[in-house]
């Protein structure tokens, strides 16, 4: 086995210090914390559709950073504050993948760190 590697990327805000890393690699996985459309200035976007472009475009990226594609994307779970805009969310994700798409689960959750927030989603890929 591997030792587990953090992975950064840039133009993606970096995780709380001492708490997570935003995705880590072992033995070819890389497994990416959920990601959302908050930073350092504030919420990017103002629709659920607006952050789960901005949430998948930070998985990506990650992905990439860590040597993958997001075509290598397996698993994606999917946190939502309102189910009935699950549609919004689903017009993201098919902008974004293509071919074999990768298993999902969504979920509603009352809420996240910052109230603006309505989305956000984490990953695993095989490199």
């Amino acid at each position: 086995m591997s030792d587990p590697v953090a992975v950064t990327a840039k133009g993606i805000p970096g995780p709380v210090p001492g708490l997570f890393s935003n995705a880590v690699v072992c033995d070819g996985i890389v497994y990416v914390s959920g990601q959302h459309a908050g930073g350092p200035e504030g919420v990017v976007g103002e629709t659920m559709y607006d952050q789960a472009q901005e949430a998948l475009r930070r998985v990506v990226a990650l992905v990439e950073a860590a040597g993958g594609t997001k075509e290598r994307i397996t698993k994606i779970s999917v946190f939502v504050t309102d189910m009935a805009r699950k549609d919004e969310v689903g017009r993201a994700r098919r902008e974004t993948f293509q071919g074999v798409l990768p298993a999902a689960t969504m979920m509603e959750v009352s809420a996240f760190v910052d109230p603006a927030l309505l989305v956000e989603i984490e990953a695993v890929a095989h490199l």
